[in-house]
């Protein structure tokens, strides 16, 4: 049960600097001169890993 816990604690974390490197590049200059379909492409493809990372918490 303990490594159960454990492992959550380490999606948990992944899922949150996911999360923080989204907005942290949404914030940024870099995606400046992108193309809206570039923007969202790249959007889609982090939120995707996102997703999956907080669906791994629930799983292991």
């Amino acid at each position: 049960m303990q490594g159960s816990i454990s492992n959550q604690g380490m999606f948990w974390s992944q899922a949150r600097e996911l999360f923080e490197g989204i907005v942290s590049w949404l914030d940024s200059d870099s995606i400046c001169g992108l193309e809206y379909s570039q923007i969202e492409s790249k959007l889609l493809e982090n939120i995707y890993e996102l997703l999956t990372r907080l669906l791994q918490t629930k799983i292991f």
